[in-house]
């Protein structure tokens, strides 16, 4: 969706729907999920089972360029964001992409050609987003404006990944403008303070592109907000038109972009289920199936409140595996079985922080949603996953879609579960759990390194919640850390991480609490409205401990 500072207004009856079902959600969004008498839960992590590797890409979120040049500097902006443990951002910015000039924008107006324009000369710069992605370790991801053209993408890929010594002509466009050598935008990026090349390897075609205005194109809908020229899959890969009129396609943009840097990976705009949209899915998959890099799909639970917050957070179960199995099933029909990697370039709550009246994404529910909903992608097999969004700037002092506030860098309550999935490691072993999942505990398990298993539980009830947890084929337990992550109720705007409720920008004053009890099995009780990570210490020398390449943060 259109989330930026001057989104169009959303279609006369949806909003009529939406007002209807506020009036009714307004006195049941305050109740918190139901939390039964305290009952053990039996927990059995197969220590000796097959381990399924996991992408760290999943914990990724957005940056965008209306945080302007001023955030993306700040220190204590930069020491927060690295503190979360993200290992990828998303830029320039959702809709944005689709209008950001990347080179005015980088000369402060002085495009390729009089006719290009930056919208926004206070917004953050190409430059600004290297600055802070060398600043912080964090990678970036680039989603290409595809109202531009493939050489004007092309020459992008070399103002990253590009050498100022590498000569070889990327040329003209469709549209008669010259893009020069490599070697001109490398030297651009050395002129503007960054000798060296910081390559971005994961590169997106346009934003959201089957959701364009009414006039946009083919197949677009009333409702639609994207300014683009199709809502068409196949047109969107293939492109239309001819001569400089020509709007270049998927495969185009690829192409070009390639030809600078054979190495990075190119993903095809997609849709959570396939025949939405006016088939968009199936059309771009049976267009590009056999040749994309990854698939893009942009994930929101709901564009109006729900029911309760227990719907809330029972929503995570069920809907990544049936959106994983509905892909899969495409690429099996129209791109012969082929897998590609998925990539969840948005998620959060909401898809429409103005329909969040009740400020839900800024609060504890929301943390908990959202660990649940890290654990699905992971758990599922999804390569990749960008948070909307880091901080966000809209809508007053909640910080709404945004892990922090983009005033005051408060951290909100689902900033702190990403530093516990953090810790969790590269692989996930199998799980039983004798809770329900939707409404009480759901667990997660895993191995951190060989003599470091993990679990990691969210506590979705008002009371503690003991459990018993068998390692099953491990020795016994010698030691321990808890990471918890806990609030007073669901309506919390606040939590505290390791019992603190404003750590230090680097979390460094507020480390785990010890496990005083080890033992397999072990007694452990998680507490109301929680996430905890346990870190549980075992011998290496032992026949299960399976040796995988861990994730490096």
């Amino acid at each position: 969706m259109f989330r930026a500072s001057f989104r169009p207004l959303l279609a006369l009856a949806l909003a009529v729907l939406c007002l209807t079902l506020l009036l009714h959600t307004s006195q049941s969004a305050a109740t918190p999920a139901g939390a039964g008498p305290d009952q053990t839960a039996t927990i059995h992590v197969n220590t000796g089972g097959q381990p399924t590797p996991i992408d760290g890409r999943v914990l990724g979120s957005n940056l965008p360029a209306w945080l302007n040049p001023t955030r993306l500097a700040d220190n204590e902006f930069r020491t927060r964001s690295a503190a979360l443990g993200a290992p990828i951002m998303r830029i320039p910015g959702g809709s944005w992409s689709n209008y950001y000039d990347w080179l005015a924008c980088e000369r402060f107006g002085a495009g390729i050609d009089p006719n290009a324009v930056c919208y926004w000369p206070w917004a953050a710069r190409p430059t600004d987003f290297l600055n802070f992605l060398r600043a912080t370790g964090i990678e970036g991801m680039y989603t290409i404006n595809q109202n531009g053209t493939a050489k004007e993408a092309a020459a992008l890929v070399a103002f990253f990944n590009g050498s100022v010594n590498d000569d070889r002509v990327i040329g003209v466009d469709v549209r008669g403008r010259d893009w020069g050598r490599v070697s001109d935008w490398a030297r651009l990026r050395r002129d503007n303070g960054n000798l060296q090349p910081l390559p971005i390897r994961y590169w997106e075609i346009g934003n959201e592109i089957y959701g364009g205005t009414p006039d946009s194109g083919t197949d677009c809908v009333p409702w639609g907000w994207e300014q683009v020229w199709t809502c068409d899959g196949s047109e969107y890969v293939y492109g239309i038109g001819s001569g400089t009129n020509r709007k270049e396609g998927y495969l185009e943009f690829r192409s070009a972009m390639r030809a600078v840097d054979p190495t990075i990976l190119v993903g095809a705009v997609g849709v959570p289920f396939q025949a939405e949209w006016t088939n968009w899915g199936n059309e771009v998959i049976a267009a590009a199936g056999d040749v994309m890099d990854f698939y893009v799909i942009h994930q929101y639970a709901y564009f109006t409140p729900p029911g309760s917050y227990a719907e809330a957070l029972a929503q995570p179960h069920g809907i990544w595996a049936d959106m994983m199995a509905d892909v899969e099933q495409a690429f099996d029909q129209y791109a012969g079985g082929r897998r590609v990697p998925v990539a969840i370039t948005e998620h959060n709550l909401f898809s429409v922080q103005e329909q969040d009246s009740g400020d839900w994404m800024s609060r504890a529910v929301n943390a908990l949603f959202m660990a649940d909903t890290l654990g699905q992608m992971l758990q599922q097999g999804f390569a990749m996953g960008n948070q909307w969004d880091l901080a966000h700037g809209e809508g007053g002092d909640p910080p709404g879609y945004g892990l922090m506030q983009a005033g005051s860098y408060f951290r909100s309550p689902q900033y702190y579960v990403f530093p516990l999935w953090a810790r969790f490691g590269a692989q996930m072993l199998p799980v039983t759990n004798s809770a329900p999942a939707g409404t009480t505990l759901s667990v997660y398990a895993g191995r951190l390194n060989p003599g470091v298993l993990t679990l990691l539980a969210i506590n979705k009830t008002g009371t503690n919640q003991p459990a018993t947890i068998y390692l099953d084929g491990a020795p016994a337990v010698s030691g321990g850390s808890a990471y918890v992550v806990q609030a007073g109720s669901l309506d919390a705007t606040a939590v505290t991480y390791n019992g603190l409720s404003n750590p230090a920008g680097d979390l460094s004053n507020a480390p785990p609490f010890a496990i005083t009890n080890p033992g397999n099995p072990l007694a452990y009780t998680f507490p109301p409205y929680s996430v905890t990570l346990l870190q549980l210490v075992v011998p290496t020398n032992c026949a299960y401990c399976v040796h995988l390449p861990l994730l490096v943060r």
